[in-house]
C-alpha cells in the first residue's frame, strides 16, 4: 500500500510527465509551423477565399465514425445542399440533407426533420440554434470548414503543419494536421476551450483539392488513438438555387403524420404516462440465435424491454449501460430483452449483435409489438412487473432512474 507521501510523488511524476510531452508535442508543432513556406499559407488562404465565394453548393458526403472503446464503426452518407445566402440569424445558412433515414431541413426560419421508417414529418417555425447546428451531417461539414479555417490559420493554440501529399478517388490533394492544444473545434466551427483537464492536445486533420482548392475531407483523430470521425466531400460543386419547394414540409408524401416538435414530445410523455400501471400486451417472438419467447411465459420478477433498431445513435450509447444492468441483476430476478422493430433479418441482426457486443437476449420481427406498446422513438424502455402490470417507462436511456425502479423492486 502506498502512503500519501508516496502518492504525493506518483501524483507529480505523472503530472511532470504529461507537461512534458505537452511541451514536447508544443515544440516539435511549433517548429513544423515555422517552417511552413508561403506556398502552403497560400494554399490554405486559397482554400478560405474560394469557400467564403461560394453561395450554393451541393455534394455527397461520406461520414466515417469509428469509437474504440464502444467497438462502435458506423459510415454514414447524404446527399447534401446548403445555400449561404440565407439572412437568418441563426447560422446563416439553408440546408438540406437526404439520407436513407429521410431528410433535415432548415430553411433561416423553420426547420423539419422527415422519418422514412416511422412516416412521420417533424416541424417548428421556432429552431433553436444548437439543434440546427447538431445534426450529423453538419458537423465536420464544409460549412464548419469554412466557419472554423479562417480562425485556426489565426489562433496561437492552433498549430498547423503540411503533411505528405495524398490522392482521394483519384483526386490529387494538399494534406494539413492541425494541432489544437487548448481548444475543440465545437458545433458550428466555434473554437471553445477543452472541458476536460486531462485532454493534452486533438489533432484535427484537412486535405484540399489541388485542383479547385476546396475541401475534400476533414476529420478528427479521438486522443489516446481511440478512433476517428472523417467527412469525405464528393462531387463538391456550385450550383444553382434550388426550387423554393424543398424548404416546405407540405411537398412529403401525404401519409406521413405530421407533428410539431412540442406536440410529438409531449405526446410521448403523456402516452408514456399511461402506460404505466396497464397490462403490457402479450407476445411471442423469435430470438437471435434461439427459441421464441412470449412474455406472459416468463417467471421473472421483473422484464426490461428495450425497443431498438441497429445504427440508432441512442441505442448504440445504451447498449453497454444495458449490459451492465443484465449482468448485476441476471440473479436477482431481472430478465432484459431487446426488441429489434425493423423488422431485419436475423443474419444481419447475429453480425450486427457481435459487432456491437449485445450481452442480453435479441429479439426480433418486433414492428408490430413495438405499434401495439405505442412504441415511436428508439430506444424505448418498458419495465414489467411479474403480475405483467408496466411499472415504469421511458424514450431514450435514464440510467439512474430506471435503475432506482428496479431497486424498489428486487
Amino acid at each position: 500500500m502506498c502512503n500519501i507521501e508516496q502518492k504525493n510523488v506518483l501524483k507529480k511524476t505523472i503530472n511532470f510527465k504529461k507537461n512534458m510531452k505537452k511541451i514536447a508535442i508544443l515544440i516539435m508543432s511549433i517548429f513544423t509551423f515555422l517552417s511552413c513556406n508561403k506556398t502552403d499559407k497560400e494554399i490554405l488562404n486559397k482554400t478560405i477565399s474560394k469557400l467564403n465565394s461560394l453561395e450554393t453548393i451541393e455534394y455527397e458526403l461520406e461520414n466515417k465514425n469509428f469509437i474504440k472503446s464502444f467497438a462502435r464503426k458506423t459510415i454514414d452518407t447524404a446527399s447534401c445542399y446548403i445555400d449561404f445566402t440565407s439572412k437568418d440569424t441563426l447560422i446563416g445558412a439553408k440546408y438540406q440533407f437526404v439520407s436513407k433515414y429521410g431528410e433535415q431541413v432548415f430553411s433561416g426560419s423553420h426547420e423539419f426533420i422527415v422519418h422514412n421508417e416511422k412516416e412521420i414529418v417533424l416541424y417548428t417555425d421556432q429552431p433553436i440554434k444548437n439543434r440546427v447546428l447538431s445534426t450529423m451531417f453538419l458537423q465536420y461539414s464544409v460549412f464548419e470548414i469554412r466557419k472554423t479555417l479562417p480562425k485556426l490559420v489565426i489562433d496561437s493554440t492552433a498549430f498547423i503543419s503540411r503533411l505528405k501529399d495524398t490522392v482521394i478517388d483519384k483526386n490529387d490533394c494538399y494534406k494539413f494536421n492541425i494541432l489544437m492544444t487548448e481548444k475543440l473545434i465545437n458545433i458550428g466551427g466555434e473554437l471553445t476551450k477543452f472541458e476536460d483537464n486531462n485532454t493534452d492536445s486533438l489533432n484535427y486533420f484537412l486535405t484540399i483539392s489541388k485542383k479547385d482548392y476546396l475541401p475534400v475531407q476533414f476529420g478528427l483523430f479521438y486522443p489516446e488513438n481511440n478512433g476517428y470521425k472523417i467527412s469525405t466531400f464528393k462531387k463538391l460543386k456550385e450550383i444553382s438555387r434550388k426550387s423554393d419547394s424543398i424548404w416546405s414540409y407540405n411537398r412529403m408524401y401525404k401519409g406521413y403524420l405530421r407533428s410539431t416538435y412540442v406536440d410529438h414530445h409531449n405526446a410521448l410523455i403523456m402516452s408514456n404516462k399511461a402506460k404505466t400501471g396497464i397490462d403490457a400486451p402479450d407476445w411471442r417472438l423469435p430470438m437471435v440465435q434461439g427459441d421464441s419467447i412470449q412474455l406472459s411465459e416468463i417467471k421473472e420478477e421483473l422484464v426490461l424491454l428495450e425497443f431498438w433498431f441497429p445504427h440508432c445513435a441512442g441505442c448504440v450509447i445504451a447498449i453497454p449501460e444495458i449490459n451492465k444492468i443484465q449482468e448485476k441483476y441476471k440473479n436477482k430476478g431481472l430478465m432484459v430483452y431487446g426488441i429489434e422493430i425493423t423488422e431485419k433479418p436475423e443474419s444481419v441482426l447475429i453480425e450486427y449483435i457481435q459487432e456491437q457486443k449485445i450481452e442480453y437476449p435479441t429479439l426480433y420481427n418486433g414492428k408490430e409489438t413495438a405499434k401495439k406498446y405505442g412504441v415511436y422513438a428508439a430506444p424505448t424502455f418498458f419495465l414489467i412487473d411479474k403480475k405483467g402490470k408496466i411499472i415504469y417507462t421511458s424514450v431514450g436511456l435514464d440510467k439512474k432512474q430506471l435503475i432506482k425502479e428496479i431497486d424498489n423492486i428486487i
